[in-house]
This record gives structure tokens, sequence and C-alpha cells, in this order.
């Protein structure tokens, strides 16, 4: 997969951008690579390029949209979405870290889109990692896929326990 960037703007000017870019997958263990060769693997990045103001519906939907037609698009793709960390992001819920609510509002979006377009094949695997701080990521793929999203989530699993376990250690 070639890396796919695409820009959409806002009635209120705002400006955003999807990029869909080829995953490393040399950090997902060899045999777990083995077992998913001939499935493509994209690295989904959400950014605002312009402006402050509150991100309406319509902008939302309009990103699943784009997500769902490059996912219709290519059978042996699974989509990797992590939720940025490092950039706040308006919100009612305070108690909610910035993460958590980009992990609701990815989940919620997905089910919109899936519900609308009456789609019962894909399937949303969100993974939810508690170290130093929470990290939330979601695998979209096909149901035929599962097996292979659920030896990912396994693994990056299992990559936060050794990174826990070593930090103890190193205390």
């Amino acid at each position: 997969m070639e890396e796919i960037s695409i820009s959409i703007s806002s009635k209120s000017n705002d400006e955003y951008r999807i990029i869909l870019s080829p995953f490393n997958q040399d950090i997902i263990p060899c045999e777990v690579r083995k077992s998913i060769r001939d499935i493509e693997i994209a690295d989904v990045t959400l950014e605002r390029v312009k402006g402050e103001n509150p991100t309406d519906i319509g902008i939302l939907l309009k990103i699943s949209d784009i997500i769902g037609k490059v996912l219709n698009d290519n059978n042996n793709l699974i989509l990797y979405f992590y939720c940025d960390d490092m950039h706040d992001i308006p919100r009612r819920d305070k108690a909610l870290t910035p993460q958590k609510f980009r992990s609701l509002l990815f989940s919620r979006m997905f089910d919109k889109y899936i519900s609308s377009n009456s789609i019962i094949n894909i399937i949303n695997t969100p993974i939810e990692i508690k170290a130093d701080r929470h990290i939330y990521i979601h695998l979209i793929s096909r149901a035929c896929h599962l097996e292979h999203v659920n030896a990912i989530k396994r693994d990056i699993q299992q990559m936060s326990l050794k990174s826990k376990m070593a930090y103890k250690v190193d205390r």
C-alpha cells in the first residue's frame, strides 16, 4: 500500500488531514508477520492542519466515510489507529484523558458508520494498555482477519507487559 493523504475542510474553514501509510511490521514478531504475509496493515493518522473550532459531526462522518472506503477497496487490509496522547482535545468531560476521549469517539464514529451503511463483516478491536499512561489503539478489520488481529493484539499486550516488568526491575 502506498501512502494516502486526504485533506478535508469544515464549514468554519478548519482543515483536517487523514493519512493512511504502511505500518512498520518490523515491530511485530516474526511468527505473527509470517501468518499475516498476505495482509497489509495501514497506520491511520488524523490531524488537524488548521483551525481551533470544535470538530463538527459532518467532519467526523466524512472521516469515517474516507476510512471506510479505503478499507472497502482493499480486501486484505487491517487499519491500525493509535489514539494521540501528545495533543489536547476539547471535551466536555475533563475527567476523560484526551486519549480515552479519542478512543471513545473513534468507536462511536465506527459504530455509526457500520450501522448507517449496514456493514456486518467489519470489526473494531480496541486495545487499552495500562502503563505509566493509558494507551488506546484500534485495529479495524474484516471478520475473516480477526484471527490475525487477535494475534497482533496479544503481541502488543505482551510487549506492554514486558515493558512494565523492565521498568519495575530498573527501579
